[in-house]
């Protein structure tokens, strides 16, 4: 169990912005809930009561429960730890909104990007009819088809989940990680991941991962449930050697910018992020020597 980088700094701007973006909208992406991490034996145990009397993990980590403490839905050998300031972003809600909301606006165009297209043209960059001082790739693991930024080390790493059903199994809200975490949507109906694959970097689900899935679920449960799949989702992280984000202007083409390497935590890393190359590019702000892409330029 490791402290997420930067959470102190990051959690507060994500949890600004989605709740910005639900009062614009007038409904609800932000789900503010604790996370109930079972040990997995007697030392990871241990590990955590360490954790948990380690200053830096006050805010982070609540009490520790004996074995049974939990609900009496998920297996529970060895005792487990409330963890402090969790939560989930529905994020197929909140990209279907905003995308809707731009095109209505006419500011997004959905269409495949053309590298060669973009041209600089006496300072400006003209792609098609537009034409702008500043180009900024936001393309996940598409980044290593860029011209300007394939160089950066982005490594695809798949990740798959699955949504089911289960007219058995009802768990208070919470997101439960034992082997896998759990995370039940409403009675009956809850959500299980994730994989983690760097060999496999086709963008659709397996029926490999659907099975180990389904085995999880079953390992976590303490009864036999009967367990219908719902969906099955599958996407690629875009990860980096030092698990931090890439973000800056590239090296010698004035006007062209990255944001990428947010890995598996985009919706806590991803609000953050933006706002410090926005301030980098309008104004001028120093980015953080841990995340500036020209890391990797040398």
């Amino acid at each position: 169990m490791t402290k997420s980088w930067n959470i102190e700094t990051l959690l507060p701007e994500a949890e600004r912005l989605y709740q910005s973006i639900e009062k614009h909208f007038n409904f609800q992406v932000y789900y503010p809930l604790p996370v109930r991490r079972y040990c997995q034996n007697a030392e990871d145990a241990k590990r955590c009561a360490r954790r948990r009397r380690n200053p830096r993990y006050s805010e982070v980590l609540g009490g520790y429960s004996e074995p049974g403490g939990g609900p009496d839905a998920i297996a529970d050998t060895h005792g487990s730890f409330e963890i402090l300031q969790g939560g989930y972003v529905d994020l197929p809600k909140l990209i279907q909104a905003l995308q809707t909301h731009f095109t209505d606006e006419g500011k997004l165009t959905d269409q495949c990007f053309d590298y060669e297209n973009l041209k600089n043209i006496e300072g400006t960059w003209r792609y098609g009819n537009i034409d702008a001082q500043r180009v900024l790739f936001c393309e996940g693991t598409g980044i290593q088809y860029n011209p300007w930024f394939c160089h950066l080390p982005v490594t695809p790493a798949k990740g798959e989940t699955l949504i089911l059903r289960s007219k058995t199994l009802n768990l208070p809200p919470s997101i439960y990680h034992s082997t896998k975490w759990l995370l039940p949507y409403e009675p009956e109906r809850f959500r299980i991941g994730a994989t983690y694959d760097e060999n496999d970097l086709s963008p659709s689900p397996t029926e490999t991962a659907k099975a180990a899935l389904l085995k999880a679920a079953h390992e976590i449960l303490k009864d036999t449930h009967t367990l219908e799949v719902e969906a099955h989702l599958a996407g690629l992280r875009p990860s980096t050697p030092d698990a931090r984000p890439l973000l800056g202007e590239h090296s010698t083409d004035h006007g062209i910018f990255v944001l990428n390497g947010l890995g598996s935590k985009g919706a806590s890393v991803a609000p953050e992020i933006s706002r410090q190359l926005i301030a980098h590019i309008f104004d001028a702000a120093d980015l953080d020597p841990e995340t500036d892409s020209a890391r990797f330029d040398t």
